[in-house]
């Protein structure tokens, strides 16, 4: 299954979700046929990549990196944005999911926590050029084994097993 495929079949799933769970979207897309990776991906990566190529042009300042974090929130590492592929096509198939209605893009534009803090500022009075967005956090799940650049600029360091004191 190739990305764009991916997003194509979890388009009808986002519109489907009314209720605002990412553990509920997640099995809802695995159960649509994502594998449970890409499922992770998808939640994480297409709601901000549609939101953003909704508010393009507004001169709100976005980070170009996100941050990955356990839950405890130690932070793993950072990564570019441009390199992940489900940002990078959830940015190209933007117009196409906006001509399959602005109710269709909403459902996923609106997942996005960036997009809600925006819409919170924007109606609170400010004004679109004087915002500055912190980079996206993610939050990396226990099967999340993906490799980060360290955050110092040096290579993540990998944890000892508690188990494991004599290296």
């Amino acid at each position: 299954m190739t990305v764009r495929e991916a997003i194509l079949k979890a388009v009808p799933v986002f519109v489907a979700q009314s209720q605002r769970d990412e553990y509920a979207l997640r099995r809802k897309l695995v159960e649509s046929g994502i594998p449970a990776s890409l499922a992770a991906e998808i939640v994480e990566f297409v709601p901000l990549a549609t939101a953003r190529a909704l508010l393009d042009g507004m001169g709100i300042q976005f980070a170009d990196y996100y941050i990955r974090q356990t839950s405890q929130g130690r932070v793993i590492g950072q990564k570019a944005l441009a390199d992940e592929p489900l940002y990078r096509e959830g940015l190209a198939m933007a117009d196409e999911i906006v001509r399959m209605g602005q109710d269709t893009f909403m459902a996923i534009a609106g997942w996005s926590h960036e997009y809600q803090q925006i819409n919170i500022a924007m109606n609170s009075g400010s004004k679109p050029g004087d915002l500055r967005c912190s980079p996206p956090v993610m939050i990396a799940n226990n099967e999340d084994r993906r490799e980060f650049d360290d955050t110092s600029s040096g290579t993540q360091q990998k944890e000892k097993g508690w188990w494991q004191f004599w290296k």
